[in-house]
């Protein structure tokens, strides 16, 4: 095992990425002391383990955990949904993944779950919870460590012949409780259908710890992530889970009016500029209200790596935590093409708008937006954006933690409202 490490006790109060994801999914048992997280541990007969793992690719720099002990499990975590990474990444996995077949250790160190010896009628750990709610014997987990934003527990469960079981999520505090919450109501509806667009199916749902959880169905093993030469939705693939409903003002939208509120809650709590100018274009949306094509919900984040095709062409999209339902038709188009230009070429999302609406264009159209209508819903996106990374800001302390900056977030808010009322506007119909 590696120098130093050897029975180094993984509390959750500390600043390491292994002690964050402590704090996220075992910090309830850990501060009652029934459970223990262990790196490296040495034998002590005062403790058993609950659950094994790989720390991939070291402690230094953990990535994931990897299921130890059973080396078709272990495989399965490093080898499945490689379609889904990057090269690099889907490289290094074929690397660790085929020699671990063969029960060769793919990393260095190791993680134990532990509970103390004898300790019957313990209360159920996270996985154990998630056997439980789908019903089986025994489950596996490949366990991804978040250091983000929006840091939650995932785990990819595995059957103990390393078949793919569900995938899941769990909330640890307010902000992934309401993601959570959010992506199980969506799926409820959307999840496990047929058709030219697929969301995967809702396993179960529950809580933990006071917290809730989701677990979905697996992918297909053979998907491939939306890139290169994967083609991107279509018109009609980005309207098939969330079809346009009707043709209303924009103001009669649950998702504007929400939207809307969360703004006002959000500039009471000061940086007047930023509220100022939000103000001013939620006002302007609200003066000119738009009569605009109406969808039963948006994805929300409907972007490259939330999404992937089976080599038949089936699409699938996941990750619906951001979606909000009875919303302006043509955001889903704008995120994408957006976040397109934000991943390739580094481009803000103010100096993305104009391009962004041309772009979407082919979408607006088939959704039966008139050309009237564009720039009212690149200024509903522009009041997205800066209200997911002003409420980031004021979550985590400062805009520093935000994708989307305050000035960054000032020049969007000033660009919507340009499309709005400079030259060359039209007006609302």
């Amino acid at each position: 095992m590696g120098k130093g490490t050897s029975g180094r006790i993984i509390t959750g109060r500390g600043d390491s990425p292994l002690d964050s994801l402590v704090e996220q999914l075992w910090r309830e048992p850990v501060a009652t002391g029934s459970v223990r997280v262990v790196l490296d541990p040495e034998p002590d007969t005062a403790w058993e383990d609950a659950e094994d793992y790989w720390v991939v690719p070291s402690a230094a720099r953990p990535t994931i955990l990897i299921p130890r002990g059973r080396p078709a499990v272990t495989a399965a975590a490093l080898l499945s949904y490689r379609g889904l990474r990057p090269v690099r990444v889907r490289a290094a996995r074929t690397l660790l993944g085929v020699p671990s077949r063969f029960g060769l250790p793919p990393a260095p160190h190791r993680l134990a779950v532990q509970r103390r010896t004898g300790a019957g009628g313990a209360a159920p750990l996270p996985l154990e919870e998630l056997q439980a709610c789908l019903n089986r014997d025994r489950l596996y987990a490949a366990i991804g460590i978040r250091l983000g934003d929006n840091r939650k527990p995932t785990l990819q469960l595995f059957s103990p012949a390393g078949v793919p079981a569900g995938y899941a999520k769990l909330a640890w505090d307010d902000a992934s409780q309401e993601a959570i919450s959010t992506e199980a109501a969506a799926l409820a509806e959307v999840g496990g259908g047929t058709g030219p667009t697929r969301a995967p199916r809702l396993l179960g749902t529950g809580s933990w710890q006071g917290r809730p959880y989701l677990i979905t169905e697996p992918l297909p093993g053979k998907v491939r992530g939306v890139r290169g030469r994967i083609p991107m939705p279509t018109p009609q693939e980005m309207f098939a889970l969330c079809p346009v409903e009707r043709v209303d003002t924009l103001s009669s939208t649950l998702q504007f009016s929400a939207l809307t509120k969360r703004l006002e809650v959000l500039g009471a709590t000061g940086d007047r500029e930023v509220a100022r100018a939000a103000g001013t274009l939620a006002s302007l949306l609200s003066e000119r209200n738009a009569r605009v094509p109406v969808t039963a919900r948006w994805h929300g984040d409907l972007v490259p790596w939330n999404t992937a095709r089976e080599p038949d062409g089936q699409l699938w999209c996941w990750d619906w935590e951001s979606s909000d339902a009875d919303a302006a038709a043509g955001l889903d188009a704008l995120h994408w093409t957006i976040s397109v230009r934000r991943e390739s070429a580094g481009i803000p999302a103010a100096d993305s708008l104009d391009a962004a609406l041309a772009e979407a264009a082919p979408f607006l159209r088939a959704a039966g937006a008139p050309p009237s209508s564009w720039a009212d819903i690149a200024a509903v996106y522009a009041l997205v954006v800066v209200e997911r990374a002003w409420a980031l800001a004021l979550r985590n302390g400062g805009w520093s933690a935000s994708r989307t900056s305050r000035s960054q977030s000032l020049d969007l808010l000033a660009r919507a409202a340009g499309l709005l009322s400079g030259p060359g506007a039209q007006p609302p119909r």
